[in-house]
């Protein structure tokens, strides 16, 4: 099958010329796929300290497991996602420009802003090794400082971050259902995501229940852009 025959529309010219992207970005999703269960996995068997010593007391132990706890697999998950939200650009914007364009601005703005979250990722790193060998005065600056970090990991950017991403999976996946681009099943898997992704889980125990639960139809919906995608790049 070729990508014009996948997409319902465009010239073989032009949808060829988008078939290295296509095929990078089927690879991504099934990275970011494999990776889900493995987060999820960290969190439940080491659930992340409360506190920032408890951070530096990690980082001593175990700096990767520190990262992990961190989010360091979810920093990779965002920028594997970038492939993925140019192809669907791409796809969608054969027939709804509008909605593609802002999803792909709402979805690159998501990443930015999570990454910006994610300053304490290395950063309590860093500080953990400074404390570590700080005279007891400096120590007061270096766990304030720490604080700073978790206020912002947990704060309204990742927040804000976490809600642009799921409206940026909505606005892709309505046209996607509507037209049937890459299949209808597409379409309807990814408004469920979006729709289990509009609270975010620093919200409280409602918001992270939610966020465990959003994960199963996210995978589905991977799974089946990847199918879809290899199949237009063939």
């Amino acid at each position: 099958m070729s990508a014009t025959d996948a997409t319902g529309s465009g010239s073989v010219a032009t949808e060829s010329s988008w078939v290295p992207l296509f095929r990078l970005a089927s690879v991504t999703a099934v990275a970011v796929v494999c990776l889900i269960p493995l987060q999820a996995l960290v969190f439940l068997l080491s659930p992340p300290p409360q506190t920032v010593l408890g951070y530096f007391d990690l980082f001593q132990r175990n700096p990767f497991l520190g990262l992990v706890d961190l989010d360091l697999l979810l920093i990779v998950d965002y920028l594997a996602m970038i492939p993925l939200y140019l192809s669907l650009y791409v796809l969608v914007g054969r027939r709804s420009n509008t909605l593609a364009l802002l999803g792909l601005v709402l979805g690159l703005f998501s990443l930015l802003l999570f990454l910006v979250s994610r300053e304490a990722t290395f950063s309590m790193w860093m500080l953990s090794s400074q404390y570590a060998s700080a005279a007891e005065p400096q120590r007061a600056a270096l766990v304030a400082s720490g604080q700073v970090l978790l206020t912002m990991y947990n704060g309204g950017t990742f927040g804000l971050s976490y809600v642009l991403g799921a409206v940026s999976t909505m606005l892709f996946s309505v046209p996607l259902w509507r037209y049937e681009i890459l299949g209808r099943a597409v379409g309807v898997v990814g408004v469920i995501t979006a729709v289990t992704m509009l609270v975010p889980p620093n919200t409280g125990p409602v918001g992270l229940v939610l966020a465990m639960l959003s994960l199963i139809p996210t995978a589905v919906w991977l799974i089946l852009l990847a199918r879809r995608l290899k199949r237009a790049a063939a």
